[in-house]
C-alpha cells in the first residue's frame, strides 16, 4: 500500500525520505531519520519498532546491509516486512519479504533506496531511484518530490494514494529540518507540493530560531517585536 524514496545528499550530508500510501497518516509510521546516523523505511505490514533496531545497528558503525540484516533477524515476521536503509556514507540496502503485498519492487544504489508494494508497475522503485540520482544539482527536497512524482505518473499504487510525508534532517541539527505531512487527502502529492512552497522559504529560519534565537529573523506576525 506504499511506495517511498530514501536519499542522501552527497554534497551536504543531509538525509531525507518521502513516502506515500493509500492508508492515512503514513508519515507517522513508516519513515524514520536520525541526523548523522541514517534513514530507515519500514513499510508493507509495518512494524515501526524495527526502526529503533536499525538505528541501534548504525550507531555501532555497521553499514546499511547490517542494519537490514539485524532488523530481519529481530522481526518475528520478516516475510511481511519491506525495509530500506541509507547510512551516512551513502551505502543503501533494501529488503522485501516473501509475503509483501501485491506487485512490489525495490531499488538501491549509492545514496538512494526506493521500495514499493501493491504497485501498478513493478519498475516504479527503479525509476524513482534513477530520477533521484539524475537530479544532483537540485535540493534534496526537490529531488525527493520529483522522484515520488515519477511514481505517481507511472500509476503509483493500485489503490488511490491518500497520505504523503516529506522528512529531512541536516547534519548540524538533531531535529527535523523538514517534516511535512498530508495525513488524508484526495490529492496528497499536490497538497504536499503546496505545503513545501509555503514552508521552503522559512525552513532555515526555524532552524536558526531553535539553535540561536538571538540572531533569528522576525516571525512577521502580530505582536512579534
Amino acid at each position: 500500500m506504499t511506495f517511498s524514496v530514501a536519499g542522501r545528499c552527497e554534497a551536504t550530508g543531509a538525509l531525507g525520505a518521502i513516502i506515500t500510501s493509500s492508508s492515512p497518516a503514513v508519515g507517522a509510521r513508516c519513515p524514520w531519520i536520525q541526523a548523522n546516523v541514517g534513514i530507515v523505511l519500514t513499510q508493507n505490514v509495518t512494524d515501526p519498532r524495527l526502526a529503533d533496531i536499525g538505528f541501534s545497528t548504525l550507531k555501532k558503525h555497521y553499514d546499511a546491509d547490517n542494519a537490514i540484516r539485524t532488523m530481519k533477524f529481530a522481526s518475528d515476521y520478516p516475510e511481511y516486512r519491506q525495509l530500506a536503509v541509507v547510512d551516512t556514507s551513502g551505502k543503501a540496502a533494501v529488503f522485501t519479504g516473501q509475503k509483501a503485498l501485491g506487485i512490489h519492487g525495490e531499488f538501491s544504489e549509492k545514496n538512494v533506496a526506493s521500495i514499493g508494494n501493491l504497485l501498478s508497475n513493478p519498475s516504479i522503485p527503479h525509476v524513482m531511484g534513477q530520477n533521484f540520482l539524475a537530479n544532483k544539482n537540485r535540493s534534496l527536497a526537490q529531488r525527493l518530490i520529483s522522484s515520488i512524482e515519477m511514481g505517481f505518473k507511472m500509476g503509483g499504487e493500485l489503490d488511490q494514494e491518500h497520505s504523503i510525508a516529506l522528512l529531512i534532517y541536516v547534519p548540524d541539527a538533531p531535529f527535523a529540518y523538514i517534516d511535512l505531512r498530508v495525513d488524508y487527502s484526495n490529492d496528497p502529492l499536490q497538497d504536499l507540493k503546496n505545503l513545501w512552497e509555503i514552508y521552503r522559504p522559512q525552513a532555515d529560519d526555524y532552524k536558526v530560531r531553535a539553535i540561536n534565537p538571538e540572531i533569528a529573523p522576525s516571525y512577521g506576525v502580530k505582536g512579534d517585536q
